[in-house]
């Protein structure tokens, strides 16, 4: 599983109503501090075969994430 690090949980909301809109399956986690770069409070974890997917859908919707990484 992939994880996009988001600073909030508004954004989390807001990424997942993104994807689940474009059909790719997603779920907002509670990421630990030392688990980013940044310190991020909220992920969301999704299949790492979408990953490029979740990156065109959160751009296209001005979903701001910190960065990705495989858990």
């Amino acid at each position: 599983m992939c994880v996009a690090s988001l600073k909030s949980i508004t954004v989390a909301l807001k990424a997942q109503k993104a994807l689940d809109e474009a059909y790719i399956d997603c779920e907002i986690i509670k990421l630990e501090p030392y688990m980013t770069k940044k310190g991020c409070a909220y992920g969301i974890k999704f299949d790492c075969m979408n990953v490029y997917s979740v990156e065109n859908v959160l751009k296209e919707n001005r979903v701001k994430y910190t960065e990705i990484f495989r858990l």
